[in-house]
């Protein structure tokens, strides 16, 4: 099922259209205020898509009241639940923009995103551009850390390695159409690893771009995918098969696979599975003995230093 906002975009605003997909299974609570987000851009030619992934709560209700009150398209395509990946790649098909920029139905950008975004693309030419990003407990509200990219390429290596920020390029990337239809979109085999997947595909097209402003606001909640540790292993294991299979060097994949054995020895340590995380550090130590130590010390690295640029950042995006 799809449905529009009543009004369409003016044909006399000059620019490329830009097309928002979200996809959205259970997020009735957040999709008000995520949607929002979207119709407070400061960028004009925006139509925005949500895919329903077969959520069972008021979700697709919530859509349907703001698409027949806001001043920008707002479609709703309600699916049967086939995962986020397949979610995404039917926003992406679906839409007309000469852009994609891809939006979680839980997090919230700054009114500048897309403007900026789409000015650093038409002057680089680049495939894809991330930007900043900063994390709020979705309990209390509070910021609990910022991350600056840089350069999206050079942050890729650390993403992979797990010893570095990721591009949060669910709701953080701007894609041209080009790329996407040059590209196979994101492969429903991923989950937590979809994004990373998909990110190392479009690197082999192009520099990854982004601007450094912080333009998202990322929440931290309990249902988020990232933290079922049950899914993790088995997903990166096969994305590392399939990156080393193509571009060999052992000593990268070692050092990968041992902070992998690492990451997961200590969260199932942390939740009293001893068994399981003795295992898996074992592992880690048999593959790159420095790992079991370096990789808990570049998370507290990475934790501070998200503290310290939030203490720099001083005031919260709005």
């Amino acid at each position: 099922m799809a449905m529009s906002g009543q009004p369409v975009i003016s044909s006399q605003v000059e620019g490329p259209l830009v097309s928002v997909v979200i996809p959205m299974f259970q997020a009735a609570e957040w999709i008000g205020a995520t949607l929002a987000t979207v119709e407070a851009q400061t960028y004009p030619l925006v139509e925005t898509i949500v895919v329903d992934d077969g959520s069972t709560d008021h979700g697709s209700e919530v859509v349907a009241e703001f698409a027949s009150s806001c001043e920008r398209p707002v479609r709703l395509i309600r699916t049967t639940n086939r995962g986020v990946a397949v979610a995404r790649n039917t926003g992406i098909t679906e839409s007309d923009g000469e852009f994609v920029a891809l939006l979680d139905a839980d997090d919230l950008w700054g009114p500048r995103k897309l403007e900026l975004q789409v000015a650093r693309l038409g002057a680089s030419g680049a495939p894809m551009c991330t930007c900043g990003y900063e994390f709020f407990d979705d309990r209390t509200g509070r910021r609990t850390g910022v991350v600056r990219v840089e350069d999206g390429s050079s942050a890729l290596r650390g993403w992979l390695s797990l010893e570095g920020n990721g591009l949060a390029l669910a709701s953080a990337a701007l894609i041209s159409r080009p790329v996407l239809d040059e590209l196979r979109l994101f492969d429903p085999e991923f989950s937590v690893s979809a994004d990373l997947e998909f990110a190392l595909r479009i690197a082999e097209v192009g520099h990854l771009d982004s601007v450094p402003e912080i333009l998202v606001r990322y929440r931290i909640h309990p249902r988020q995918m990232h933290r079922q540790i049950s899914g993790l292993a088995g997903d990166v294991e096969v994305l590392y098969d399939r990156v080393f299979a193509k571009k060999r060097n052992l000593a990268f994949e070692r050092r990968c696979r041992a902070n992998l054995d690492a990451h997961l020895g200590f969260s199932h340590l942390l939740r009293g599975r001893v068994d399981l995380a003795l295992s898996h550090l074992w592992r880690s130590l048999c593959r790159d003995p420095r790992r079991i130590f370096t990789l808990p010390v570049r998370a507290i690295v990475r934790r501070l230093g998200r503290r310290l640029q939030l203490g720099a950042l001083g005031r919260p995006t709005r």
